[in-house]
């Protein structure tokens, strides 16, 4: 039974690498015979070189009991290097000393010695030294075993993650098409008045400093400012003349209907802030919420400018398009009221990518904008 009780059991029946290193043959019998029951796998060196040569060529200890005093390399260095080594490094190293200066033993910590074994020793507390540093060892690589597999599962799982990611942004990106061109078959206006509030929108996130991924979040949303339109009549959609205030009523519904579509197509919540409160207005009159300054998302203040600058310098069925000084100076007198003033300013100093844009999706037999005069 007391035989039984020393053994180390280490699992899935691996015997753990002991080296002993002595350069006196005695020494080493002695060490092998108080450690013969101990179901570990013992090889015998006669110095320090030996050991390194044996890591060098892919042997690799668990525990190391070593004399100090050998010739070609002693136990203080066999130890410094074995601790220096990354493949070694986690390896209990005993050091077998008859020196008891405390000098000794201090150079031998300071070498990054686990435990120290004075001459002459007790076969049994040799066995109980390396039995709990067999044990501390096999914790250990336990342990990085398990941090290994969880890196592994973790990145599986963020492999798995990503995958998933793609395959919903391309399932949105598939229904916001679906539901950009059941738009563009609903409403009147033409494709390149998308075009156009997109490339406008994207300018002024730009100027306003946004992130890149916010800026091509709203250049990519703000095709879906009026998707909610599929939900309103063609009676009151395209009606030619002034709507009613019942059928005005009706008609901003669109922003709601607009919401809720993306909610269902589970797009992105700027798609949604955009389609929900881009008729906002700065100053609280606007629909559907009442919405006013920084409560109205940025996203939504932006696009409420780029709609209604295309509106205003492009021609609809029931008015003529406006010139660019007369938009510039509507956009001016409504800075505070509808439109943030800080998109004002956004849009005022970039008005030479403005009229670029213009110019770029310009309605057919619409003339080109001049660019603005250079500063004298």
């Amino acid at each position: 039974m007391a035989e039984a009780a020393e053994r180390l059991v280490v699992g899935r029946d691996e015997r753990r690498v002991v080296f002993l290193v002595d350069d006196e043959e005695r020494n080493l019998v002695l060490f092998e015979r108080a450690l013969a029951a101990q179901s570990l796998e013992l090889h015998r060196f006669a110095d320090g070189q030996e050991v390194i040569d044996a890591v060098r060529g892919g042997l690799v200890p668990d525990v190391v009991v070593t004399d100090v005093m050998m010739p070609r390399l002693d136990g203080f260095s066999l130890c410094a290097m074995l601790k220096a080594d990354p493949v070694t490094r986690m390896a209990p190293v005993i050091l077998v000393t008859g020196l008891e200066d405390v000098r000794d033993k201090v150079r031998g910590l300071e070498a990054g010695a686990d435990d120290f074994l004075t001459k002459p020793f007790h076969p049994t507390e040799l066995r109980a030294r390396v039995r709990s540093l067999v044990r501390i060892k096999s914790l250990h690589d336990e342990l990085e075993r398990k941090n290994a597999l969880l890196q592994d599962e973790k990145g599986i799982l963020e492999e798995l993650v990503r995958e998933r990611t793609d395959e919903m942004e391309l399932l949105t990106i598939g229904i916001v098409a679906a539901l950009e061109k059941a738009n563009a078959l609903k409403d009147s206006d033409t494709g390149l008045h998308i075009l156009r509030v997109c490339s406008y929108s994207q300018v002024l996130a730009i100027g306003l400093g946004l992130a890149p991924e916010h800026t091509a979040k709203v250049r990519r949303y703000a095709s879906l400012h009026d998707v909610g339109k599929v939900g309103i009549p063609d009676a009151i959609l395209k009606k030619q003349g002034k709507l009613t205030p019942e059928e005005y009523d009706q008609m901003k519904l669109h922003t709601v209907y607009g919401f809720e579509l993306l909610g269902l197509a589970r797009a992105d919540d700027i798609a949604r802030s955009i389609a929900l409160s881009h008729h906002e207005k700065y100053d609280g009159t606007g629909y559907p919420h009442g919405l006013a300054r920084a409560a109205i998302p940025i996203e939504a203040r932006i696009v409420a400018l780029a709609d209604v600058y295309d509106a205003l310098t492009t021609r609809r069925c029931y008015k003529e398009a406006f010139s660019t000084d007369t938009a510039d100076r509507i956009i001016r007198e409504e800075s505070g009221r509808h439109f943030d003033p800080a998109v004002v300013d956004a849009m005022l100093a970039s008005m030479d990518s403005f009229h670029r844009v213009r110019n770029r999706y310009a309605e057919a037999g619409e003339p080109p904008v001049a660019a603005p005069a250079a500063p004298t």
